[in-house]
């Protein structure tokens, strides 16, 4: 992880509220070219949306706009938050044809408030609502690189506000194997390489990894990796 990442992150584990989290997060979602940012559980039917809301930094008329219109139902970028754990472009959500009309009206919309382009990070955790980070910018600019960074500062800052709001259990635990894993695979190192460095097999090294993801409850290596660091499990 570079610099300003470790930064970031460090600065919002210090955050005991969610105004102080959504400060240090506009500066380090801005370095990377968003410049608002919604932090959310998803939605089911019946639901009130307002209670999912971890985090809202979009304009606050949009804000009441979207709510009242309940448009998070036909949010295509919602919607495509249920079927995938990796970060996508808004534009890369597929669009149901019998709702293209209100969504065509939605899309307008937002725009109208600058929010126009942007990149979803999906967050799945075992036995917790699904939710998502979604990040108004232009995503066709960020490199590779820089989307998984976004990734990890995402999750660790949806992690962090179910945290503080009681929607996550306190403590995790993995095992010290698991842990110099993850500690490598933070680095950005490949199962292979890690293999190397421990002397394990990739196939050893791939099950430590899905072992402390069934104990974290996460859903990808990069979500393991983040709630190990989130958790103090391991340290970068």
């Amino acid at each position: 992880m570079n610099a300003d990442l470790m930064s970031a992150i460090a600065a919002i584990q210090k955050q005991t509220d969610r105004v102080s989290i959504g400060a240090v997060l506009r500066d380090a979602f801005g370095g990377y070219g968003f410049d608002r940012f919604m932090i959310a559980g998803l939605p089911v039917e019946g639901e009130d949306v307002r209670s999912a809301v971890l985090l809202s930094g979009w304009p606050e008329e949009w804000f009441e706009r979207y709510m009242s219109q309940g448009y998070a139902q036909i949010d295509p970028v919602v919607r495509h938050c249920l079927n995938t754990t990796l970060p996508f472009a808004w534009s890369e959500a597929p669009v149901d044809p019998e709702l293209a009309p209100q969504i065509a009206v939605l899309a307008r919309e937002a725009a109208a408030y600058g929010l126009e382009d942007g990149i979803c990070v999906p967050v799945h955790i075992e036995g917790g609502p699904r939710g998502g980070v979604s990040l108004s910018g232009r995503a066709q600019t960020v490199d590779e690189k820089s989307r998984l960074e976004l990734h990890m500062l995402a999750l660790y800052a949806h992690g962090q506000l179910r945290y503080l709001t009681d929607q996550l259990p306190q403590t995790r635990s993995i095992t010290a194997r698991e842990a110099e894993v993850l500690k490598w695979a933070a680095t950005g190192k490949t199962a292979a390489e890690i293999a190397i460095i421990t002397g394990l097999t990739e196939r050893t090294v791939a099950q430590h990894c899905e072992n402390a993801q069934r104990r974290l409850g996460t859903s990808n290596r990069v979500h393991t990796v983040v709630e190990a660091i989130r958790h103090k499990l391991i340290a970068i």
